[in-house]
């Protein structure tokens, strides 16, 4: 269970919003029958803002009595690998819970697998887990060198919305993915229970096509098939997860009223709808909630 916000829609977070989402979820992990571990990301757009973060994470732990684990990447303000090793050592000096490394924010150089390697070496109970999601082939080189690098290495992750995890988790080693897709976390799961178990019954690759389809949406409707809102909150809304598909975006930069973001409701046409609704049906045998 990962509580965001991730770095590149940071903006669109009101004042304390962050904090009070983190406590309301710490306060539901606390409960008996919770079975996730709760993971913040704290990405920062620096490494103060980042740090802050992180001791927020160590007072809702303590407050609430839980543990959890943190996700964190390069903050933008990182140029070189001594600024990435400076940041995470800083952050290492005052985490109270494993570290994951998200190895890619799209502003500062990715951390050298070395880096990373060396990171783990130097503090066995905060690193060695890595989500790595580095940009074009470089990653599945990337991911080798890290499993190679076990037991210092203790899990690599797959990034990337899970897209090339068929691939690296069956032939490079990876041990599940990190993405922002709630809507189809339980397609997800089926994925990797198939794996898990050595896919008996020969039906990873088609669990792993339909999240691919849901996927697609994003390039049909929208802008892309990273994009996380558009199409994605119609689901979200048809398996009961939303009541609404309103969403924020970014206001103009000379808005009038000098917001920072507006709220805007995704519509979607008839002949929209009934497509999504027929993608959705074709996962109906691999989910696990078929209530929609």
């Amino acid at each position: 269970m990962i509580w965001p916000t991730a770095g590149e829609v940071a903006d669109l977070v009101a004042e304390g919003e962050y904090e009070k989402g983190l406590d309301a979820l710490a306060a539901r992990a606390a409960q008996q029958d919770f079975k996730a571990r709760l993971t913040a990301i704290c990405p920062g757009k620096t490494s103060g803002e980042a740090l802050s973060r992180v001791r927020t994470v160590n007072e809702t732990m303590a407050r609430h009595g839980i543990r959890m684990a943190i996700l964190a990447r390069p903050p933008d303000d990182a140029k070189t690998q001594a600024d990435i090793d400076a940041h995470f050592r800083a952050l290492a000096a005052i985490a109270q819970c494993p570290v994951i490394i998200q190895t890619y924010n799209g502003k500062s150089p990715q951390p050298d697998v070395a880096l990373v390697v060396r990171l783990a070496k130097d503090y066995p109970g905060i690193y060695g887990y890595v989500k790595e999601e580095s940009p074009g082939l470089q990653v599945n080189s990337r991911i080798a060198e890290l499993v190679a690098a076990k037991p210092v290495i203790k899990t690599v992750f797959s990034g990337w919305g899970a897209k090339g995890w068929l691939y690296q988790s069956r032939r490079l080693g990876t041990e599940g993915m990190i993405t922002q897709r709630p809507g189809y976390a339980d397609l997800l799961a089926r994925m990797w229970r198939e794996q898990q178990s050595g896919d008996p019954n020969g039906l990873l690759a088609d669990v792993y096509s339909k999240l691919l389809l849901m996927y697609n949406l994003g390039d049909v409707f929208a802008s892309a098939d990273d994009e996380m809102r558009g199409p994605h909150l119609y689901v979200l809304q048809k398996r009961g997860v939303f009541v609404n598909t309103y969403t924020r975006r970014r206001a103009a930069k000379d808005d009038k009223r000098g917001r920072k973001w507006i709220v805007d409701e995704v519509r979607l046409s008839a002949l929209q709808k009934a497509e999504i609704d027929a993608r959705l049906e074709a996962c109906r045998p691999y989910l696990l909630d078929v209530s929609f």
